[in-house]
């Protein structure tokens, strides 16, 4: 589906394997419901209305998600600190009635079987973030790449969340910035002696990609660094 307009309430099919939705939006004041439960392959990019709401995916190997510039679940009283609106009537118009719906994971649950999986989003969109409250374990999860959404909030507990439930990760990829060009790339490693418990005992390869080195980038590295990862210039 490209350049679709998607006006109905629900997306449903028990035999499809693949899907694609690109460039698509809804207008409607509901999250449209993604129902296929034999998918092994889900993009969603650039979805302009309310995040769809995915329900698990339990054949699912590979998902990219990247909410774009058009996701109307934001904050409009974000801050630079990665902190949205409280979770109560005082918050702005989006928060409280994202708030107003059910409790359950948009985005995050319905993915969670997946083996290779993207997650990209602007900072201001809350969806990723208040999924992680209730964040499933990804039990089959081997590589993931994260733009820099995951490492804005203080103490980078998005990121620190994510890969505590990533018990099988094999490789992470940090991209620090949203869009394309030039950028540095650095390659961490740890041994098996000095594996941090925090982590996937199987991660063997973490990227760190970046336009230049600034607070944020030291900040990224002195993290992972706790978990005994040590990083070289490619």
């Amino acid at each position: 589906m490209k350049f679709c307009d998607i006006n109905v309430r629900k997306i449903s099919s028990r035999s499809l394997k693949r899907l694609s939705i690109i460039d698509c939006q809804s207008d409607l004041n509901y999250q449209v419901r993604v129902c296929t439960p034999c998918l092994i392959s889900l993009e969603l990019d650039n979805f302009s209305g309310r995040a769809p709401f995915l329900k698990n995916m339990v054949l699912l190997e590979t998902a990219r998600v990247d909410l774009g510039s058009s996701c109307e679940d934001f904050c409009v009283n974000y801050d630079d600190f990665g902190v949205f609106c409280e979770d109560n009537d005082n918050g702005c118009d989006n928060c409280v009635a994202y708030n107003g719906g059910n409790n359950k994971s948009v985005l995050l649950g319905g993915i969670s079987n997946a083996i290779h999986m993207e997650l990209i989003s602007q900072c201001d969109i809350f969806v990723f973030t208040r999924d992680l409250k209730r964040c499933p374990t990804f039990s089959k999860l081997k590589t993931l790449l994260l733009n820099e959404y995951w490492c804005v909030a203080p103490d980078l507990d998005p990121l620190a969340c994510i890969l505590k439930n990533s018990p099988v990760l094999e490789k992470l990829t940090l991209q620090l910035f949203y869009t394309g060009g030039d950028h540095i790339e650095m390659k961490g490693s740890c041994s098996s002696m000095e594996r941090s418990s925090a982590i996937s005992e199987h991660l063997n390869i973490v990227e760190v990609k970046f336009h230049k080195i600034d607070k944020r980038v030291h900040k990224v590295l002195k993290f992972l660094c706790t978990f005994n990862i040590r990083f070289s210039f490619e």
